[in-house]
């Protein structure tokens, strides 16, 4: 395919080639969309029964706890089980215990091991920032 200076250059019927794949892409959302709003519309047309519909028992409040709970109880122990047992597996420890914190400084220096020293005399290079400019 040849490239043309400008696009009045080109000929008639000679559209750029992201163009195309543009339209053809929007061409086949369109159709996509519009083919799969008539095959799920499709159940809403059935026909409802001559006598209408049935009557329900009602639902006892005890079961329906039982069910609401049971179901939301089941999915979080599925969920724990899927985080928790492959470290389980591999022997780990995961209650919370104290982690290992004596060279982290997150509050600030304590007189530890890991504490910067500080500035001795007016001139000395050591210890953090000094905020002079």
């Amino acid at each position: 395919m040849t490239q043309h200076a400008s696009p009045a250059a080109r000929p008639p019927g000679d559209t750029p080639r992201p163009l195309r794949r543009a339209a053809l892409s929007a061409t086949t959302a369109v159709t996509a969309v519009l083919v799969l709003g008539v095959a799920l519309a499709a159940p809403a047309a059935a026909e409802v029964p001559a006598q209408g519909w049935p009557e329900n028992p009602p639902v006892n409040i005890l079961d329906a706890l039982l069910l609401i709970g049971g179901v939301t109880l089941a999915v979080i122990l599925v969920i724990t089980v899927l985080t928790v047992g492959p470290a389980l597996a591999r022997g780990e420890r995961i209650t919370p215990g104290v982690s290992v914190a004596e060279n982290q400084w997150i509050g600030g220096p304590r007189k530890a091991a890991g504490e910067l020293a500080g500035p001795d005399r007016e001139g000395s290079e050591a210890g953090g920032a000094g905020a002079r400019w």
